[in-house]
Formats: C-alpha cells, sequence, structure tokens
C-alpha cells in the first residue's frame, strides 16, 4: 500500500512542473508614485496557455522561441517601500504545468490596493491561449491557434491570430488580423476589426463598429454607428439608432436602424433594408451571388436606388405624402402614377419592369422623395 502511494506521489509531481525559480526579482518606484514588485521565469513551450488575475493586465505575444518566458508584476500605491511589501504579501502568483497546459494565475485579497499583471512571450505555434482578467487590458499578437480574451471592463486588443473571442464588460474592443473566425462582444465600448478570413460577429451596448474585410458579418449595436468596408459573404447589421455604411456585399444584406441615415453598396445579393426616420442610399450590382426579392423602407426620409442597366429586377414603390414630384426615374419602363391633385398630400407609385423583369424590388417611405438612378 505504501509503496502505492510513493508511486502515485510521483506521478502527480511528475505531471505537475513547477515553475523554475524566478529570477531577477526586484522591486521599484515608479514616476506616480506606485510600487512595483517584478518577477521573471521560463516554462517549457505547452500547446495551452492559461492566465487568470483577479485584477491586473495580460499581455501576450508570440515568436520564433522554444520556451514561455514571462514577467509578472505586482503593483501597489504605498507610501514607501515598507508598507508597499506589506501589500506585496497580498497579491500572490502561481506558475505551474500540468500536461499540454501551461497555468499562470494572479490573486489579489479584497483589501488589497494593487494587481498582479502578466506579460508572456509564447511559441507563435501555440493551440490555444485563454487569458482572463476581472479587471484591465489584454492584448494578444501572433500565435496560430485559437484565442479567448476577457476582461471585466477593460479594453482589448489582438492581432495575427488564428482564430479569436474577445469579451469586455465595457472597453473598446481592437482587431487586426485575423486569420479564421473572429467573435467580440462589448458592453458598451467601441469596436474595429480590420480583416478576416472567416465570419465576423460583432455586438456592443451602444459603441460604434468599424469593420474592414470578412467573409461574412453579425454585426450589432445598441445606438453607435456602423461602417463595413467589404464583405464577401452575407452580412446583418442593426443598430438602435446610429447611422449605417457599407460599401460592397458579395452576398445578401439585411441592413437595419432604429432611427439613423442607411447608405449600402454595391450589393449583389438582394438586400433589405429599414430605419425607422431617416434617408436611404443603396447602389444595387450584378455578379456575384443572385439577386433576390429586396426592399428598402422608411418612414421618414428620401430614397436614392442605383440600379445597373443589365440588372433584371422588377420594381414596386410608394411614397404615402410625396414632396414635389415624389417619385423620379431614368429608366423609362419604370411607370409612375401620380394624383390629379395639385395641392395637400399626395400618394405617388411606380412600377415597372427592367431588363424582362426579375425579383421584386419594393421600395416605401411614409414621407419624403425616391429617385432610381442608372449607375455608371
Amino acid at each position: 500500500m505504501k509503496k502505492n502511494v510513493q508511486f502515485a506521489a510521483l506521478i502527480f509531481a511528475a505531471s505537475i512542473a513547477a515553475v523554475a525559480q524566478t529570477s531577477n526579482s526586484k522591486i521599484f518606484r515608479l514616476s506616480n508614485g506606485d510600487w512595483v514588485e517584478q518577477s521573471t521565469g521560463t516554462l517549457p513551450a505547452k500547446k495551452t496557455i492559461k492566465v487568470t488575475t483577479t485584477a491586473g493586465p495580460i499581455h501576450l505575444t508570440g515568436g520564433q522561441q522554444n520556451d514561455i518566458t514571462y514577467t509578472v508584476s505586482k503593483r501597489v500605491r504605498a507610501g514607501s517601500e515598507e508598507s508597499a511589501r506589506r501589500e506585496f504579501a497580498r497579491l500572490r502568483f502561481n506558475v505551474s504545468s500540468a500536461g499540454d497546459v501551461a497555468l499562470l494565475r494572479g490573486e489579489c485579497d479584497s483589501e488589497s490596493r494593487g494587481y498582479v499583471g502578466f506579460d508572456l512571450n509564447v511559441p507563435a505555434q501555440t493551440t490555444f491561449a485563454k487569458l482572463e482578467t476581472s479587471g484591465g487590458a489584454v492584448s494578444a499578437n501572433n500565435i496560430a491557434g485559437r484565442l479567448h480574451a476577457t476582461t471585466g471592463g477593460g479594453s482589448i486588443q489582438m492581432d495575427q491570430i488564428g482564430e479569436g473571442f474577445a469579451s469586455s464588460g465595457g472597453g473598446n474592443i481592437e482587431v487586426g488580423r485575423i486569420e479564421r473566425d473572429v467573435r467580440v462582444e462589448t458592453g458598451g465600448g467601441s469596436i474595429k476589426i480590420g480583416n478576416v478570413g472567416g465570419q465576423i460577429v460583432a455586438s456592443s451596448g451602444g459603441g460604434t463598429l468599424v469593420i474592414g474585410t470578412g467573409k461574412g458579418m453579425s454585426l450589432e449595436t445598441g445606438g453607435g454607428t456602423i461602417q463595413v468596408n467589404q464583405c464577401t459573404g452575407a452580412i446583418k447589421a442593426s443598430t438602435g439608432g446610429g447611422s449605417i455604411y457599407v460599401k460592397e456585399v458579395s452576398g445578401h444584406a439585411q441592413v437595419e436602424s432604429g432611427g439613423g441615415s442607411i447608405h449600402v453598396g454595391p450589393v449583389r445579393g438582394g438586400l433589405r433594408v429599414e430605419t425607422g426616420s431617416g434617408p436611404i442610399m443603396a447602389v444595387l450590382a450584378n455578379g456575384g451571388a443572385a439577386f433576390t426579392d429586396s426592399r428598402l423602407e422608411t418612414s421618414a426620409g428620401d430614397i436614392v436606388v442605383y440600379i445597373p442597366d443589365d440588372l433584371k429586377v422588377t420594381i414596386r414603390a410608394a411614397v404615402e405624402v410625396a414632396r414635389g414630384s415624389g417619385i423620379t426615374s431614368d429608366f423609362p419602363g419604370l411607370k409612375i402614377t401620380t394624383p390629379s391633385q395639385q395641392w395637400g398630400p399626395r400618394e405617388v407609385e411606380a412600377e415597372g419592369a427592367l431588363n424582362g423583369g426579375g425579383p421584386l424590388l419594393h421600395v416605401h417611405t411614409t414621407n419624403g422623395s425616391i429617385e432610381f438612378k442608372r449607375q455608371k
């Protein structure tokens, strides 16, 4: 029995490799009066890296190296080095490894007035990195695998990542290049995303969304502006009240605003655009996905639609309370019907088949005007 216990203890010790003795441990004071206790160390490379701290920033960078090097920084506010050392004692960190996982954890007492931050350099081939802090900024760059980053309220930055997820309680999120898919969410901060090789899912409680390129997109904000440069698939974008600017869409576009203006196009795969109050400008295009039944609608605002000469489409349009002519068109195949009355509110309608007709394009505004223009 005793031999079995000893054998089990040896197996456990072999499976958990504690960090080597930290070197270059030092204490120094910053210009703002804060004190820092900094320790460095090394771990063997692992496929998975998990970093957790109750308070403090986390920074991870991938590179051409065969191990994991780290710097742990305890930071406190104190009047003297002696009082700073007492505060440092309330802050703890642990570094270990088990199997294919490297673990780094920082803990702060409830009464402490500081944080434990981590700065890591890891192999670029790392398969998975999970970074969690209850309060602090998170950044990660240059790893080929997946990244899972969360913070209770700080900012998040990632770039040159294989696949990413980021969640902040209210901070800004900035994403550079992602090889595959990315999903980000923040309680109220802004979101900026560059080039993504796969799907983009982004949501904010009220911040602005600025998106570069991606294969498909699902974008949502409680009230901020949304800007998109290019979507090579389908896009769904909605805001509670801000404006939306979407440039190039190869698939279907569903765009909604509670009350802002909307500019979208060129769109190749059909579209559904709605705003509670504001103008709409849509540019239609041929090529890519097949054009499908579409709808443009605003309660109060003008609508301008640019149509290429070779697009097969059937149009039905209506202005309930027209100003001036109500509906104008560059296409003779579109029949516009105007009431004979000259005074008071007028309802103007238009209908016609362009290039032999095709999918239905319904255009409606309650109070405004509609223009169909030839795309040059």
